[in-house]
């Protein structure tokens, strides 16, 4: 009996690599300044000894109050192909935009969308573990704003949580967050990779630290704003 098991994708920050494939890039974009009204992803077929076959669609990207991503079908996305069969050791340019060039006022605030990638199901072998393979790129058009963050300290369950929130109009995407103290002696570190749309916050739960002195204290947020950390003042 053949079981077909499904893996999801999602919210990545580097080159996914999975059974021999690569997407690239993992983020696409349409800027405030540009004129054109696509921009490509490949995929990249290399140690994978099977032919894959995707299916590709477009949803519209928020997130509610509760920093939660909501998801909404878009047809006014323009993806082509929207079928791919990728075959071993080979690649597949895919085509992602609009069928006419957004107007100025459009682009001063980031819109975001997601395009999913779904792997379709091949012919069901007897025996044996077939796994599929959804990917989710994150798709942003418009202005990039600068990183504008507010970092806000609190005690839970003696845990530390820091709410970090997004002022800025456009995304910011998070992967790590560390503490240094007055000697740059790294105190705690969180590794978690969390999209924050514009406007939108969520609380990093650090562990059980206590630092008292909020201002001996500095914090180093890692994000796809800057090769380099942002520094960070900590409040309570």
């Amino acid at each position: 009996m053949n079981k077909i098991l499904p893996i999801l994708l999602f919210g990545l920050y580097a080159m996914p690599a999975f059974a021999g494939l690569n997407f690239d890039p993992v983020q696409m974009y349409l800027k405030e300044n540009s004129r054109q009204r696509s921009t490509t992803v490949t995929i990249i077929s290399t140690e994978d000894p099977k032919e894959r076959i995707f299916e590709m669609s477009a949803v519209q990207w928020t997130q509610n109050e509760q920093g939660e991503d909501v998801h909404v079908p878009d047809d006014n996305i323009l993806i082509n192909p929207k079928n791919v069969v990728i075959k071993p050791n080979s690649k597949q340019i895919v085509r992602v935009g609009f069928t006419q060039p957004l107007i100025s006022d459009e682009l001063k605030i980031e819109k975001t969308w997601r395009i999913i990638f779904k792997e379709v199901t091949p012919v069901v072998e007897e025996t044996g573990v077939t796994f599929l393979f959804n990917v989710s790129i994150p798709f942003f058009v418009g202005k990039q704003e600068k990183a504008d963050l507010a970092i806000q300290a609190k005690q839970s369950n003696k845990n530390l949580i820091l709410n970090v929130r997004n002022n800025a109009n456009s995304h910011i995407q998070i992967t790590k967050l560390e503490i240094l103290d007055a000697n740059k002696k790294e105190i705690a570190i969180k590794s978690e990779m969390k999209y924050l749309l514009k406007g939108q916050n969520h609380d990093f739960d650090i562990g059980s630290v206590n630092l008292g002195d909020l201002s001996q204290y500095k914090l180093m947020i890692f994000t796809d704003k800057s090769d380099l950390p942002l520094e960070m003042k900590i409040k309570g």
